[in-house]
């Protein structure tokens, strides 16, 4: 069986990873050799899922703490490993750390060709790939992991969904005065949630959802930005000073109801783009790869695409939906909402029932 895939970064790699040691034979197709760069929270599930290929991390911070909080309102949520009974919740590591490990610890070859098209399987061919220099690769399955960005997904057919939250996401890095080991910030401050998360033992990555013409300001203006997470934070982590010039993502959630077509399956941010308030988008990508691989060791390949798919979606639908509401109950900067918020904060944090159900939601653990 011969399976092709479009897009090396982690989802590409560790995809045919996986599948190649079914037994298939695996090629991967990616020119760019730059990939985006962001801290990135791996749950627990996909530590999991990540050692049962033989891809050990021991890079990065683990997660033992989550502190839930809001500007100007009274109590928190702490989420603590060692209260649960469990080591960590997961591990922070940076994207850049995380892609140079998997191409270290796998024997993935990818070939620097451009894909030009892809045609689905039909009632008398196989799938197949046209490449930019003239090659026409035939294939059983192919997977699209290219994050959505090669316009290839279009091509198929495939009309996405789209929320445009009119926000943007302001990405960097900080370097801390007083790190707080193992514990990453959701903090909720009037303008947008803020994400810090420890990349190492003095160093954050933070994610701020912001109006675009705020974000615009910070990056035209550091000491501003700055400025306003010393108010947003407070003394939470001491002093500070930003380690990166941080960039700007338009915040659009996009979701495709059927990524697959005969022969052709999408994964990664080319199905679902999700908020990412809860750093939830590569660990929901990864269970889509988890599901597939265990279906292709039972089913006819288009088989196990759809039923993989449809073990898969309830849980992505369920992120994607409680990512956006987290955006849209938090932007809404009134007395009322913030007093309910403050009361749920102070029950959440006594009840360790409540602190379970949201360590087994958000981070894939079992208690």
């Amino acid at each position: 069986m011969q399976i092709a895939c479009v897009g090396a970064g982690p989802i590409g790699l560790i995809a045919a990873h996986a599948i190649s040691r079914l037994g298939y034979s695996v090629r991967v197709f990616d020119p760019s050799a730059d990939k985006p760069k962001m801290s990135l929270a791996l749950a627990q599930s996909t530590l999991n899922f990540l050692g049962s290929l033989g891809i050990e991390l021991n890079f990065g911070e683990l997660l033992t703490e989550i502190h839930v909080s809001e500007t100007g309102v009274p109590g928190s949520i702490l989420l603590a490993a060692k209260e649960l009974g469990i080591p960590h919740f997961g591990r922070v590591i940076c994207s850049q750390a995380f892609q140079d490990i998997i191409e270290r610890m796998t024997d993935v070859i990818v070939e620097p060709s451009q894909v030009l098209s892809i045609t689905a399987r039909g009632k008398k061919s196989e799938p197949f790939l046209q490449l930019s220099d003239g090659q026409q690769i035939s294939a059983d399955l192919v997977i699209l992991a290219d994050g959505g960005r090669s316009g290839l997904s279009e091509k198929l057919g495939f009309k996405p969904q789209l929320r445009d939250f009119n926000r943007t996401a302001l990405i960097g890095r900080l370097k801390v005065s007083q790190p707080s080991t193992g514990r990453a910030l959701e903090r909720f401050v009037g303008t947008g949630p803020l994400a810090v998360l420890p990349v190492d033992r003095s160093e954050y990555g933070f994610i701020w959802s912001l109006a675009p013409p705020v974000a615009a300001s910070y990056v035209e203006r550091p000491e501003l930005l700055i400025e306003n997470l010393n108010v947003s934070l407070g003394r939470m982590l001491g002093s500070f000073s930003i380690s990166n010039s941080p960039v700007r993502v338009s915040l659009v959630e996009r979701w495709i109801d059927k990524p697959y077509r005969p022969g052709v399956v999408l994964l990664g941010n080319g199905a679902q783009t999700i908020h990412p308030v809860a750093g939830q988008g590569l660990n929901l990508a990864l269970k889509g790869v988890d599901l597939l691989v265990s279906h292709l060791e039972s089913f006819s390949i288009d088989e196990a695409v759809i039923r993989a798919h449809q073990a898969w979606k309830p849980g992505r639908d369920r992120t994607r939906v409680a990512s956006s509401l987290i955006e849209s109950i938090f932007d809404r900067n009134n007395a009322v909402r913030k007093l309910l918020t403050g009361t749920t904060f102070s029950l959440v944090d006594q009840s360790l029932f409540l602190k379970r159900l949201i360590a087994e939601a958000g981070m894939g653990i079992e208690i």
